[in-house]
């Protein structure tokens, strides 16, 4: 069976015994990531590396010709041949030279002294000393040599070098190893030997300590080093990090290479204010179509649990435990695709990501998503189908419906003047009341919905610089819907009519039938600009739709994957106003819009503006539940957008939603950089109004409010060598910090040291109180050997709950 290879991974596979007069410290690798020695030689640090040489030809290096030169030739008796004076050796890609050289014809045994140089093309010795070889069995031993692997910044010192088996085994006792540059020798190995098999992944020292210029920071009886980017069972390096809710955190990986296409990791992770956490990851890859990751961790028994604890309350004791199951599968030449996502916690353990932070599940918002998929792929059609379910991790949610499953049949046909298509799609939506939240009583409604859409699309214009195409859809839903009678009272005030008081969901089957019709153009201009040494261009670009769909009351229908999209350019120009089928607004609507571009001499785009608003002949009456009020807007928010690369260095965006009719702003969105070799800054500001919030917990109004929210971050250099970095998020209308990161870096040739600080607001599903939590990071790096310290994160303008977004979406932008 042929077999498959994994990602890399690189252990260390050490044996840690402190010696009592050095300092012990953390030792920290970071797996998947290749290992230092082999992947920083493009730095300016690193141009005396030699490169790797190889033979000119496939022929064996120890059948090439021999070739010598030396100021002196002696012959003596017994067939000793002695040279003398700037002696030179060179077979094929071997470069030896010395001052003396002494070679015994018979025994083929070589003595040479003073000013040895040694190169076979993998590997440079030097010595001032002596050099004992035989020319037959290829194996050397040298005195005080120094050496210098090719194509890695590995080098070193030994009293004692002694290489055998045609030079791939080197030994050196009283061995020195590093990767700093010569005379910037910040951080050295010491061992008293050495092994290097250079067919091998990692090299072996025995008795070993770490020295940090002149001081011994820490004793390895054994360790073994990566000098190839391969993987190996051994153990990774440590992690370490400290924060306010767990406090002490280590981290002690296990590799198990168990095959080239099996692999484990086992993991020990201890957190003093919580306990012991074990963590088993597997992968998986019997061949390129069949990948998987089965992942579980477990902690027997948290220390912050008692019933008095709020944040845990759910739980009967403090057993707290993950598990991940991962896989995807390709067959007859990927037409068939299976796949698999679940992530499941402990039922109730409504807080676990947020104490835990595990690197594995899909969540949205406060639902862990459960899915399996599989699928038939041809170019013009697909059948699809997907189950998904759900865990809830907020008791305060309400229990989503679950696909169980969906079928998904789509078409597609271009023809010569037309382009048909065909989306169907059938479902079943139940949900799993064993797992109801705490504050939910009574029973959801259910459904199976078979969904039809034909649709016809007429190009009736399609020439350079414009474009008329017109659509064609009918649409046909049927519902058979259940209706409990003990209906969760959040259903129920929902699906109740604001005039009538009365309960719509209808029980019993349920059909919908509507046409659509929907046409769309536009024109582009374009002219030249004085601009970009006069080969600047902009475009004006303005379009239109009209979109009619009549109207029908759908509030006997429930809602089981629909929402009210978020109004901006793009949507302005669909043909939905919700996201999902139970909800088919009526339109009868015509939208305008501009889009003015700047492209520059080299045709990269410098500068986009677009600002659309969509008119209402007949306000739409369709509404997402009976109880919203209907819409009597006759026109749409006023969508703008907006981006700029004003220089090489400064980009800025900026996007509103405004309220015409009440004269307010509902959204906004902007964000200022300047960007110029390892200088970033941004200033970013986002608003929501209250009412456009997508999620809110209906128990606490008070969480209710307006989202306005400034940040600022930036990484900029401070010396050659240093770099600082930082983020800062605040909301001004609650008056609260949200997030706040420092850091400093310093990174030279063959080290570094990375310390961060950071403040972030930590979540709370249960309460719905987030308290302050405190993370420091200290990292030091020595590179070609590992890492030591607290593990903080790397340079990054990401905080802990808000990443760095570049939101400048301009064709040609680098």
């Amino acid at each position: 069976m042929t077999k498959w290879t994994l990602g890399y991974r690189y252990p260390i596979a050490l044996t840690i015994s402190l010696a009592p007069a050095l300092t012990p410290m953390m030792v920290q690798a970071a797996p998947f990531e290749a290992p230092p020695a082999t992947g920083i030689l493009d730095s300016l640090c690193y141009d005396y590396v030699p490169k790797i040489e190889k033979p000119a030809s496939d022929q064996d290096a120890n059948a090439q010709p021999v070739e010598v030169d030396a100021d002196r030739l002696e012959a003596k008796q017994g067939g000793t041949a002695v040279y003398e004076g700037d002696v030179k050796v060179r077979q094929g890609v071997r470069k030896f030279d010395s001052d003396y050289a002494q070679l015994d014809q018979k025994s083929r045994d070589v003595i040479a002294i003073g000013n040895i140089y040694y190169n076979d093309g993998q590997v440079t010795v030097t010595s001032d000393k002596t050099l004992k070889s035989n020319l037959d069995t290829k194996n050397s031993e040298l005195e005080e040599g120094k050496y210098q692997v090719h194509g890695s910044p590995v080098r070193g010192f030994a009293k004692r070098v002694v290489m055998t088996n045609n030079n791939q085994n080197i030994t050196m006792e009283g061995a020195q190893y590093t990767t700093c540059p010569p005379g910037q020798e910040v951080w050295t190995l010491k061992a008293g030997s050495i092994d290097i098999d250079q067919k091998e992944v990692f090299g072996e020292a025995w008795n070993a300590s770490l020295w940090l210029y002149d001081y011994p920071v820490f004793y390895f009886p054994y360790i073994n080093f990566p000098i190839k980017d391969e993987r190996k069972t051994g153990l990774l390096y440590p992690g370490y990090k400290q924060s306010s809710s767990n406090g002490m955190d280590i981290t002690q990986p296990f590799y198990w290479n168990i095959a080239p296409n099996y692999d484990a990791t086992i993991t020990s992770r201890f957190m003093d204010k919580r306990g012991l956490m074990e963590q088993v990851e597997f992968r998986y890859m019997p061949d390129p179509a069949h990948t998987g990751t089965l992942y579980f961790e477990n902690l027997a028994d948290d220390k912050q649990y008692s019933p008095s604890n709020p944040s845990l309350a759910g739980l009967s004791d403090g057993h707290r435990y993950l598990m991940n199951v991962r896989h995807g599968s390709a067959l007859m030449d990927g037409s068939l695709r299976f796949g698999i996502d679940y992530t499941q916690v402990r039922d109730k353990d409504y807080n676990y990501f947020n104490d835990f932070s595990p690197q594995v599940g899909t969540q949205v918002d406060s639902q862990l998503q459960q899915s399996f998929t599989a699928g038939y792929y041809q170019p013009n059609w697909n059948l699809t189908s997907e189950v998904r379910r759900y865990q809830i991790l907020s008791p305060y949610a309400l229990l989503p419906h679950e696909m169980l499953p969906r079928i998904d049949y789509n078409y597609y046909q271009q023809g010569k003047w037309f382009d048909l298509a065909w989306n169907s799609e059938l479902t079943k939506f139940g949900y799993d009341s064993g797992s109801a939240a705490t504050l939910q009583a009574g029973e959801r409604y259910t459904a199976t919905r078979l969904h039809l859409a034909p649709t016809l699309t007429v190009p009736l214009v399609d020439a350079p610089g414009y474009y008329l195409t017109s659509q064609y859809k009918l649409m046909f839903t049927s519902y058979n819907q259940e209706v409990p009678k003990d209906l969760v009272s959040q259903d129920r005030s929902r699906f109740t009519d604001a005039d009538s008081k009365q309960l719509t969901l209808k029980d019993g089957t349920i059909t919908r039938t509507l046409p659509s019709f929907r046409l769309k153009g536009g024109v582009n201009f374009d002219r030249p600009l004085d601009w970009y040494d006069g080969k600047g261009t902009q475009t004006l670009e303005p379009e239109f739709q009209y979109l009619y769909i009549p109207y029908k009351n759908q509030d006997e229908i429930g809602i089981y994957d629909t929402t009210t999209t978020r109004q901006d350019y793009y949507s302005l120009f669909s043909d939905r106003r919700f996201a999902g089928l139970d909800r088919i607004s009526d339109a009868n609507r015509i939208t305008v819009g501009l889009t003015s571009r700047v492209y520059d001499n080299v045709g990269d785009e410098r500068l986009r503006l677009a600002v659309a608003q969509a008119f209402e002949v007949t306000p739409p009456k369709v509404r997402l539940y009976p109880s919203n009020p209907e819409s009597t807007n006759a026109r749409s928010l006023l969508s703008f957008e907006g981006d700029a690369r004003i220089t090489d260095e400064w980009f800025a965006h900026a996007g509103t939603q405004y309220d015409t009719s009440e004269w307010n702003f509902t959204a906004g969105n902007g964000a200022v950089e300047y960007r110029t070799g390892k200088l970033t800054t941004q200033l970013n500001y986002r608003y929501i109004q209250d009412g456009n919030l997508d999620y809110r917990y209906p128990t606490n109004p008070a969480l209710a409010e307006d989202l306005s929210q400034v940040g600022l971050v930036m990484m900029a250099p401070i010396a050659d060598q240093w770099q600082m970095y930082g983020g800062y998020y605040r909301d001004i209308k609650q008056d609260v910090n949200i997030d706040r990161k420092i850091g400093v870096k310093y990174d030279s040739c063959c080290w570094s040291i990375n310390m961060s600080l950071e403040w972030h607001n930590q979540p709370d599903n249960v309460t719905l109180r987030p308290t302050s939590e405190q993370v420091i990071g200290l990292q030091f790096e020595m590179k070609g050997l590992g890492s030591v310290g607290t593990g903080g994160r790397s340079v990054t303008l990401d905080t802990e709950l808000l990443p760095y977004v570049r939101p400048f979406n301009l064709k040609g932008q680098q």
